[in-house]
Order: structure tokens, then C-alpha cells, then sequence
């Protein structure tokens, strides 16, 4: 599950696969809705939304917030999952109370709940966790993204110079970084696995992708709190003071 795995086999290999790449693109919002929708029977002429448990803008806040993560639809089933799951844990224990004639329902700040809950804390968590190349990596991308403003994303070269920037000015043996492309773009894959980073391919004539995070630089910061990582995340992503 690597997107360099052609450039990795052997010559002969090569030869065999041919050139040819076929790029599979992740859902949109407006998938998940449908396929959201299909699995909770919220379709069809014979639907009553009467009976329906998700709100329909909680199902909408779910797609959204996948597709702009990552795309991979078993996100949004779990967000919705971990949602419900939480609503009905309330209204058995006595923490929530029907209305006479309502009906239990999981409404958009349960699912928006659920999502902050569920990425956030993972998420930074996972960062926490990061390997020295990892923290360089993220550290970068925050860092570039800070200073230019752009929302687009990076190509892995520019990543990878500015990896070697920190790498030289950090002063620590553990970022001492000269990476070979294969494995800042398997890294790079692995990252975006874990939702942490996104990677698209806007480019017909380059098999490399474009780097982006939907996380700020001040929460890529927060993430690096009480790490081994803090002090060079600290001093990349911080805001700089005068005084």
C-alpha cells in the first residue's frame, strides 16, 4: 500500500507492469451523503422521515468533515456510529429526556461531537507519537503553510528542502535528515493513512503527489507538547515575539 511501489520493484519487474498509473479517487461530500443515506434507509420512494434516526444535517456535517480529511468512507460510518452510539447511552442512563410524542434523534452537535472527539484526540495523539522524521515532516509542512498561506498543498520536493533546512539548523544528531525520496514519499504515504495529511494528484505528466493538512500550525504545536519534539516544533511553529 505504497504509491512508489513500481519505482521499487526490480528492473524486470518494471518492464512487466508497464507505465501506465491509474489514480482512484476518494469520495466526495456528495457520495457520502448517498451511500450515508442507502445504509440507513434514508432513500427511496418508501422512506418516511418520520422514522428516520440521523438528522440530515448530521449526516451532511459527517460527509463533509470525511471528505475533506481523507475521503475513506469507513470514517463517516464510525463517526456516525460513535454518535448514535453516545445519544443512546444518554437517553438510557437518564442524562437525556424525551418530550411527550418526540422520538430519540441524533442530531448535528452529537455528529459534530463525535468528529472533534474522534479525529482531534487521535490525531493528536498520533502526532505525539512521532518518529524524528515524522516530526521533521510535519514540522515542515506546518511550518511552509504558516509562512506562505497556502492551502493547496506542497510537492514533496519542496517538503523535502525544507526538511533539510530544519534538519541543518536544529542542532540535534536525532534530526540529522538527508532522506532518500523513497522513503519520504512512503512516510509521506503512511502520514496520509492515518488522516493526518492529504495527498491529490493534480498532475497528468507527475505520478508525485501535492501535501496538504488541514491542521493549523498552532495545532500541529499543541500536538508536540511535552515531547521529545517540542523545542524544534517550538521554534518553527510558534508565533515569534519581539519582546
Amino acid at each position: 500500500n505504497t504509491i512508489n511501489l513500481p519505482e521499487r520493484l526490480t528492473p524486470k519487474l518494471q518492464s512487466r507492469l508497464g507505465g501506465d498509473r491509474v489514480h482512484f479517487q476518494s469520495y466526495n461530500a456528495n457520495d457520502t451523503i448517498t451511500i450515508l443515506k442507502t445504509r440507513l434507509d434514508m432513500m427511496g420512494a418508501d422512506f418516511d422521515p418520520t422514522t428516520a434516526v440521523f438528522d440530515e444535517d448530521g449526516i451532511k456535517y459527517a460527509a463533509r468533515k470525511t471528505a475533506n480529511l481523507s475521503g475513506d468512507i469507513r470514517k463517516a460510518f464510525h463517526m456516525m456510529k460513535v454518535a448514535a452510539e453516545k445519544v443512546f447511552e444518554e437517553y438510557t442512563t437518564g442524562q437525556r429526556h424525551l418530550a411527550d410524542g418526540a422520538r430519540p434523534m441524533v442530531k448535528i452537535s452529537d455528529v459534530t461531537r463525535s468528529s472533534r472527539d474522534m479525529f482531534h484526540s487521535i490525531i493528536h495523539r498520533a502526532i505525539a507519537c512521532s518518529t524524528a522524521y515524522q516530526a521533521l515532516i510535519l514540522i515542515a509542512i506546518g511550518a511552509m503553510k504558516r509562512n506562505s498561506g497556502r492551502e493547496n498543498g506542497f510537492t514533496a520536493k519542496e517538503i523535502l528542502v525544507k526538511i533539510e533546512s530544519i534538519s541543518d539548523g536544529s542542532g540535534e544528531t536525532r534530526y540529522d535528515a538527508r532522506l532518500a525520496w523513497a522513503d519520504l514519499i512512503e512516510m509521506l504515504n503512511r502520514l496520509a493513512v492515518s488522516g493526518i495529511i492529504q495527498l491529490t494528484y493534480p498532475f497528468t505528466n507527475n505520478p508525485w503527489p501535492l501535501v496538504s493538512t488541514n491542521l493549523h500550525a498552532y495545532e500541529i504545536l499543541a500536538s508536540f507538547k511535552n515531547t521529545c519534539h517540542s523545542k524544534l516544533a517550538e521554534k518553527h511553529l510558534a508565533d515569534q515575539r519581539l519582546f
